[in-house]
């Protein structure tokens, strides 16, 4: 009976944070849909499903939709040690950034698709996006100070502690999602967090993944603990990295208007 209960409450929670989003997704033209697929092909192999994802049309950057997969949301309310509050959160924060991830590529479509020059320059409006994400990164990578403050976001985003230079972050880029820059659309996404004072989407993670920990989180004693402090380190240095790139505080400003925009409707 307790079982059945708790998968009662962690359906309700799901679905009434789903509904709580929809109303600033469809304002913005982000379709929903939910999968029970319990794996996802990801360059021809079957990898297990996050529980969210953006999705697009490939080259055009066209019909924006996030994915939630419903077998991932379940089964993360026993890491979350079924902590409804705990929970919620987690869910809100997951939502929350795959809506910051669709407002970037909705305004880099609308960039390019306004501008002649930026249509002659580049062949689609997906290779304008990974120009700008290449673009941030060379910002950030002049100085020391910006390669360890992209390389701690990396940490915090990939969980691997041991992306301690450019190279590595680029080698993990590539095997994990097939090009450089990938990396930089999460930080884009951990700063308009920061920006909004909310949780980062690590950070709602709370104490999940200590009961598969696969890293040492040494003097931090949890791996909350060690999240919250390395998204307090992002934070500290969020001024300087808008200082060293001044694309990224471009992007950061696009993408807060259309939210605040969506909150004020």
């Amino acid at each position: 009976m307790l079982v059945r209960w708790l998968r009662i409450s962690v359906k309700k929670i799901l679905s009434s944070e789903i509904t709580r989003a929809k109303p600033s997704l469809g304002a913005l033209g982000i379709g929903f849909s939910v999968s029970y697929a319990k794996k996802r092909m990801r360059a021809g192999k079957p990898k297990k499903p996050p529980y969210f994802a953006c999705c697009y049309n490939v080259g055009n950057l066209g019909d924006v939709n996030i994915v939630a997969f419903y077998h991932p949301l379940i089964a993360d309310w026993d890491l979350m040690e079924k902590d409804a509050e705990g929970y919620r959160m987690r869910i809100r924060s997951a939502i929350r950034e795959e809506m910051i991830h669709s407002i970037q590529v909705i305004t880099v479509k609308s960039r390019y698709d306004r501008s002649i020059d930026l249509t002659r320059q580049f062949k689609t409006a997906e290779s304008y996006y990974e120009h700008l994400l290449g673009k941030i990164i060379e910002e950030l990578a002049t100085s020391r100070e910006g390669q360890e403050i992209v390389c701690t976001a990396a940490q915090l985003y990939y969980e691997d502690w041991s992306i301690t230079s450019m190279q590595k972050l680029r080698e993990t880029d590539k095997k994990l999602h097939g090009r450089d820059g990938y990396l930089v659309s999460e930080l884009i996404r951990q700063l308009v967090q920061i920006r909004f004072g909310e949780l980062t989407s690590e950070e709602a993670k709370g104490k999940a993944w200590d009961q598969k920990r696969l890293f040492n989180t040494a003097k931090f004693g949890t791996t909350e603990n060690l999240l919250r402090f390395m998204a307090g380190t992002l934070r500290q240095a969020l001024p300087k990295l808008i200082r060293l790139s001044p694309t990224l505080a471009e992007a950061l400003v696009e993408i807060e208007r259309t939210i605040q925009k969506i909150h004020q409707i």
